[in-house]
């Protein structure tokens, strides 16, 4: 499906580990492209809202696109997990969830209830002459927000606040880009303008150790 093996750099943010993937998949993205624009699950008026309540994994077995990408995805956590020092045997819970958005569409700053967290682009705005990620920027520029950007803040909260600790970093998208990092990590989406929608598929992981031993009583319970 135009699929290439992908090309992996690490990048110690704040101090976060965050790694890029670099795929050259424009038949994969076409497909991907087209089943998103046409399927009417992704032309409602509530998409944003409801996306990640649909779990792509769970098509996989009619949908081929979503088991490629589901393989991409896999191999790439494996890769984080050698990075960050996570070594081991997983029960892993794994989900895959579109995202369809319009111009001047956005997503406010939020991180995930998972353990990692990741995004692959399948359509987006071209940035010329843009690095994948910035993080030398003034703190000042923050507030000049770039268009269809992902943005990417220093996890040690309010002592950014304080100076001194003022750091973040931009990630430019385009398609075939997969974007891995601590599901804890504060990120946005700022507005784009562009008359294509931007196209990604984000995904969440949750990792159990399968030797992990069960210390606390679990009992049923309902409130």
């Amino acid at each position: 499906m135009g699929l290439t093996s992908s090309k992996c750099v690490r990048h110690d943010l704040f101090p976060t580990t965050v790694m890029t993937f670099e795929h050259d998949a424009p038949t994969l993205n076409a497909s991907l492209a087209e089943h998103f624009l046409t399927h009417p699950r992704y032309a409602r008026a509530d998409q944003a809202e409801q996306s990640d309540y649909l779990n792509l994994t769970d098509l996989v077995d009619e949908t081929e696109e979503f088991a490629r990408l589901e393989s991409m995805f896999a191999r790439a956590l494996g890769e984080y997990c050698r990075a960050i020092g996570w070594r081991g045997d997983f029960d892993l819970s794994m989900q895959m969830f579109p995202n369809v958005a319009p111009a001047r569409h956005y997503v406010p700053s939020h991180n995930h209830v998972a353990h990692i967290a990741a995004v692959y682009y399948v359509q987006t705005p071209p940035f010329e002459g843009r690095p994948l990620i910035d993080a030398d920027s003034d703190m000042t520029d923050y507030w000049r927000p770039e268009e269809g950007v992902l943005i990417l803040h220093d996890p040690r909260f309010n002592a950014s606040l304080n100076g001194g600790w003022q750091h973040f970093a931009r990630v430019y998208p385009k398609p075939g880009l997969l974007v891995m990092f601590p599901a804890f990590l504060w990120h946005e989406v700022t507005p784009h303008h562009s008359n294509a929608p931007r196209l990604s598929v984000a995904a969440n992981f949750t990792l159990r150790p399968k030797s992990e031993g069960v210390y606390e009583k679990r009992i049923d319970f309902s409130a």
